[in-house]
């Protein structure tokens, strides 16, 4: 599998300017005194910077593969504008020291809020047409186990990205409390209670897990023992979330230090 970034210049420069926003933040979260959730500010915005720079050019890579250039170039703008809304609007909210999700607080956070679900709502649709598109080719110029993976890891990134929706409308990630208190460094994933975001992390990561689970294992296995590697594998990953959404939902901590 080539992991050829450039081709796709778009879903590149989209993926580069994030890295590069993550490391501004980073460098001015050291300056940063405004708090949220009594946490500084900035993390949000670097958790979701990074989020799309490893999406951006998870998605150039995949998209090399996909024959219909007409419908890679307009779904990588459709990202573009999606991704970077997303990013201004936490942003946007960080330096103001307002959340940016579930943010019922005044009419203009209200407003952002659910802007941000159309998009976000508009980019999940557009990756479940463009997994259709995918899925449907006839040829490809990949492994078949590699493409297993691929299609797969695509699916579930879809069904937990539409799980956003579900935890918008508990108007919160945590259960047993409100948003906020003890979390993992930087994460902040809740040491205390059930945390949606961790069922929501590992789901939409499956893009990446799956797909270089199965580069490791081609190293050992012919196609045939490999494309049953990654659907073994597979079941016992989409089993692993299903446990920790199991968990959070009972309110308990995916991780009590």
């Amino acid at each position: 599998m080539k992991l050829n970034l450039l081709k796709n210049k778009i879903l590149f420069w989209l993926g580069s300017i994030h890295l590069l926003i993550f490391i501004a933040l980073f460098v001015y979260s050291f300056f940063n005194e405004i708090t949220v959730l009594g946490l500084n500010s900035m993390i949000k915005p670097m958790k979701f910077a990074l989020s799309i720079w490893v999406y951006s050019w998870t998605m150039a890579v995949i998209l090399n593969y996909i024959t219909d250039n007409l419908k890679v170039k307009n779904y990588s703008w459709v990202a573009v504008i999606c991704m970077s809304f997303e990013q201004i609007a936490i942003s946007f909210q960080a330096f103001k020291g307002e959340l940016s999700h579930f943010n019922t607080s005044n009419t203009s956070g209200i407003i952002l809020f659910a802007l941000m679900g159309i998009f976000i709502l508009t980019i999940t649709l557009w990756t479940a047409y463009i997994t259709f598109v995918f899925m449907r080719q006839k040829t490809y110029e990949l492994e078949p186990a590699i493409v297993l993976s691929i299609k797969i890891g695509l699916i579930f990134f879809v069904l937990f990205s539409l799980f956003d929706g579900y935890i918008s409308s508990l108007q919160g990630h945590t259960i047993g409390s409100t948003d906020g208190g003890k979390g993992l460094w930087f994460i902040n994933w809740s040491t205390q209670f059930g945390d949606l975001r961790v069922v929501h992390f590992f789901g939409i990561h499956s893009l990446q897990i799956i797909p270089l689970f199965t580069i490791v294992i081609m190293k050992y296995f012919d196609n045939s023992k490999s494309k049953l590697a990654v659907k073994i594998f597979s079941i016992l990953y989409f089993t692993f979330i299903l446990m920790i959404l199991d968990q959070g939902l009972r309110g308990l901590p995916f991780y009590n230090p």
